[in-house]
């Protein structure tokens, strides 16, 4: 490709409102187009690297026994209903709309249930299958901050496989072969180093998942290394809390009134007490009714996830009002561990358990309690447990050690349904008894342009973009500067010569500076620059440059040729 022929240039302009380095590089050299607040038009460069991203997930796809095919955008509302996704309560990323015979139609934002649809038609007897399908479609989801640039758009690209399988074990091999093909994947994207498979909850789609992460200071997740070297998103990590050192000979339990006094920081002021000896105790109502009391430290939030499993329960939500206010006798902010009404269950998170002469509600509008112990004021539980958000300082819970934390960047996740879906759809096949049976579905997502941009945040330097080889939308910057005679020549035969032999070259024609060039050379990331100039012609060498390189050396056709192949 010659630059002189390319309609995009590069570019110091940059929309006010993108803060993003991933955006803003991308935008600068060209590769992409802001259209408006996440959402992005990608230019023939821009389309190069997306392609190079998708050749390699192809491949490693095609390896697993994965079919290429494409499904369409527009969903049915039929289609969603029969496993409640297409309630906006269950998922609330949708973009909906109606035909003009008013049709209810949704934006397909996963395939799960229109793969099923599909694959209904064709499937009968246990020798249909295994059946693993795969696509590159435009997604979209109506973020409500899209702000990290491609990382995270209101609509973008994505590989998503679904796998059908006989029984649990042949699902199971093929789920850890798509583990071992997604490790490949990120290898040779360059970023194989610094992602790892995690834990997760699984949203919208099933209780827990496996995500993969990369490391990246951009990222909008948070993940967490155990002792023994695993990693688990933060919103299951297991943690304890370190220990306060604040144990204290007891002082005398007092509720003292304090009227108009709620919230965590207008307390410590009241009672010029660290938060550290301050409590917050949160009231739930579970998914059968239920009220719960969850109680934590003032510095730590709850997490719900966890919560639901301590409580053993499918879902939970904050109680209302009247249900504070009926259960307790008190207004909101005012729920504490004393004078707690009988036969309620009371879940202690061990952020608790080293506590002494801590503040806690008394359950009575206006009132506080402070100098609360266990054993003498509140009934010492026979376990603590773990429901808060892990943070900086928490302890693995067997070893005691320290947990690591990480800034990151989800790349790719990957869902095990089981039979629930199938059960829900009645996806059926006979198996070899003649007998009915519910076919195991997985799902296996890659997020091609978040990986474009989390590669562009995690190689960019202060000069621009670096490509890894396995992405770039060329492997040469071949810069001519002059435009004799000779150096054009020379110029265009190696152009042309590394074309033919498969080498991607990105040819600078134009007639700019040698500043001009190199600066763009650097923005635009390729991963070698040659150049071409009347010195070069004399002494029948190249001067060539890695992009991470701070120096260029001089080498003749054969070591650049061999270079290139490498």
């Amino acid at each position: 490709m010659r630059l002189s022929q390319l309609f995009t240039k590069t570019t110091k302009s940059v929309p006010a409102d993108e803060t993003s380095k991933n955006a803003r590089l991308l935008i600068q050299a060209g590769y992409v187009y802001k259209v408006m607040a996440g959402v992005y038009a990608y230019t023939p460069l821009g389309l190069r690297v997306l392609e190079n991203i998708k050749q390699i997930v192809r491949e490693e796809m095609d390896a697993i026994g994965g079919q290429e095919l494409i499904m369409s955008s527009l969903q049915k509302r039929s289609t969603w209903e029969e496993t409640g996704r297409w309630d906006d309560e269950v998922v609330d990323v949708w973009f909906k709309s109606k035909l003009k015979d008013g049709t209810d139609v949704g934006f397909g934002w996963s395939h799960e249930e229109a793969i099923i649809e599909m694959v209904k038609q064709y499937l009968s007897s246990y020798k249909d299958l295994p059946i693993n399908v795969y696509q590159f479609q435009t997604k979209m989801r109506n973020e409500l901050r899209a702000k990290s640039g491609i990382m995270r758009g209101r609509e973008f690209v994505m590989k998503d496989m679904y796998s059908c399988s006989l029984d649990a074990a042949q699902h199971d091999a093929f789920y850890q072969a798509t583990i071992d093909a997604y490790n490949r994947v990120y290898d040779r994207l360059g970023i194989g180093e610094d992602t790892f498979v995690t834990f997760a909850s699984g949203g919208a789609f099933t209780k827990y998942s496996h995500e993969f992460q990369t490391i990246c200071d951009a990222g909008e997740d948070v993940i967490v290394k155990t002792s023994e070297g695993t990693w688990h998103n933060l919103e299951i990590a297991v943690s304890k809390a370190g220990k306060t050192n604040m144990v204290e000979e007891f002082k005398s339990y007092e509720e003292q009134e304090r009227p108009g006094i709620t919230g965590v920081q207008a307390l410590l002021e009241a009672f010029d007490i660290p938060i550290e000896k301050s409590t917050k105790t949160l009231i739930y109502t579970t998914d059968t009714g239920e009220a719960i009391f969850a109680a934590l430290r003032s510095d730590y939030e709850v997490n719900e996830d966890k919560l639901i499993d301590v409580a053993s329960c499918s879902s939970l939500a904050l109680a209302t009002e009247e249900t504070v206010r009926n259960l307790t006798g008190a207004e909101i902010g005012y729920a504490g561990i004393v004078n707690i009404p009988e036969g309620v269950r009371v879940f202690l998170d061990d952020s608790l358990e080293d506590l002494s002469n801590f503040e806690t509600g008394a359950n009575k509008t206006n009132y506080h309690a402070i100098n609360v112990n266990f054993d003498r004021d509140v009934a010492l539980p026979g376990r603590f447990y773990d429901f808060k958000v892990a943070r900086e300082g928490d302890v693995d819970p067997i070893t005691g050690e320290e947990l690591v934390f990480a800034k990151s960047a989800e790349v790719g996740n990957i869902f095990n349904f089981g039979t629930h879906k199938s059960e829900q759809t009645n996806f059926v096949f006979t198996n070899e008894q003649g007998q009915q049976q519910y076919v195991h579905l997985g799902s296996y997502g890659i997020g091609i342009t978040r990986v474009m941009g989390v590669i562009v945040e995690k190689f960019a330097d202060d000069r621009g973009i670096v490509w890894p080889e396995g992405v770039a939308p060329a492997t040469i910057y071949l810069a001519r500067l002059g435009a004799t005679p000779d150096v054009s020549a020379a110029a265009d035969n190696l152009y042309e010569e590394l074309t033919a032999k498969n080498i991607q070259v990105l040819y600078d024609d134009r007639d700019a500076r040698a500043g001009e060039k190199f600066a763009d050379a650097d923005l635009l990331g390729i991963p070698y620059r040659v150049v071409i100039s009347s010195k070069t012609v004399a002494a029948n060498t190249y001067e060539f440059k890695a992009r991470t390189a701070d120096t260029s050396e001089n080498i003749n056709r054969q070591e650049l040729i061999d270079k290139c192949a490498s």
